[in-house]
């Protein structure tokens, strides 16, 4: 029993780790090879292998035609319009704050709950919220030095326009969960996410005899660990563990993010940035304290 348990304790853990060190290869990598052209690499990868596990894990996993524009606009939205703002963000920004505004999408897709969908909002869901915008400041405006730095305060709000791209995704995806299993809706989203970053191949100028050898494995790393691997680890521990464990345990991503980039990358943040970073978690653990019945499609999207 305690084997079975380990299992899928160490897969989240697992994919918590590929998903905190995502930051750092975006930031090494978007420094050589553009934006949108490297998200497309990435998916490329990411669908060739989503394409044979599905096929292997669920043969018969097919989606109606009526459901295909629901899935494509989620895909432009969940991969292409986020992954424009989050790259185009950590090019400008540290991996440590980016991951951080990033780990503050679940209050803000609570916050979209209540305020479209007239989902339950008690004082306990006031406070995550409060603590999280007194967070997200704090780590802005902390960064005194960061700040005078061209082009930082568009990196801030490249982030915060992934956030909420990632918000928009998990509304449109919600209806599918009712039909689909999570693996099939991926794989499509990811499909057409794909292909509509193909042109930027050809719109973005990219240097290819800059690309190096840590460059290929970072790319590698994003394509085969970030977006395949680590997200068939986080479903087996989703089903495993269930909805609200895995929540907890992604809490741990930006810490992941702080301390690889500390170490790796000599990134620091500021005194004002590591309370704001502390308060953003804190409001996504009281959130996760008592859950509302729209989170669960939160932790049914998974990690961007």
């Amino acid at each position: 029993m305690k084997q079975l348990k380990l299992y899928p304790l160490l897969a989240i853990l697992g994919a918590v780790l590929i998903w905190g060190f995502s930051f750092l290869s975006i930031k090494v990598t978007v420094a050589v090879i553009p934006p949108l052209t490297m998200a497309f690499i990435r998916f490329a990868m990411a669908s060739f292998l989503l394409f044979w596990v599905h096929r292997w894990l669920e043969p018969r996993g097919k989606v109606a035609p009526a459901d295909l524009p629901l899935l494509a606009g989620a895909g432009l939205i969940g991969i292409t319009l986020y992954f424009y703002f989050e790259n185009n963000g950590v090019k400008l920004i540290t991996a440590s704050a980016a991951s951080i505004i990033i780990a503050g999408i679940p209050v803000l897709t609570l916050l979209s709950e209540a305020l479209f969908f007239k989902g339950p909002f008690n004082g306990v869901k006031v406070g995550s919220v409060l603590l999280s915008v007194v967070g997200v400041y704090l780590l802005v405006t902390g960064d005194s030095q960061g700040l005078g730095r061209p082009g930082a305060g568009l990196g801030y709000l490249m982030m915060s326009g992934a956030a909420l791209a990632w918000v928009i995704y998990v509304i449109i995806t919600r209806p599918l969960f009712r039909r689909y299993s999570q693996l099939t809706i991926v794989c499509y989203q990811t499909y057409f996410g794909t292909l509509a970053l193909a042109p930027f191949l050809f719109i973005e100028r990219t240097d290819w005899s800059a690309v190096n050898t840590p460059i290929v494995w970072n790319l590698i790393f994003m394509g085969v660990c970030c977006s395949a691997l680590a997200y068939y680890f986080y479903v087996y521990a989703l089903d495993k563990l269930g909805a609200n464990l895995t929540a907890l345990f992604l809490n741990l991503i930006p810490f992941i993010t702080v301390l690889a980039g500390w170490l790796i990358l000599g990134e620091q943040l500021l005194p004002l940035q590591i309370l704001g970073g502390l308060l953003v978690i804190a409001a996504v653990c009281v959130m996760d304290w008592e859950p509302p019945r729209f989170k669960k499609s939160v932790a049914q999207t998974g990690h961007p």
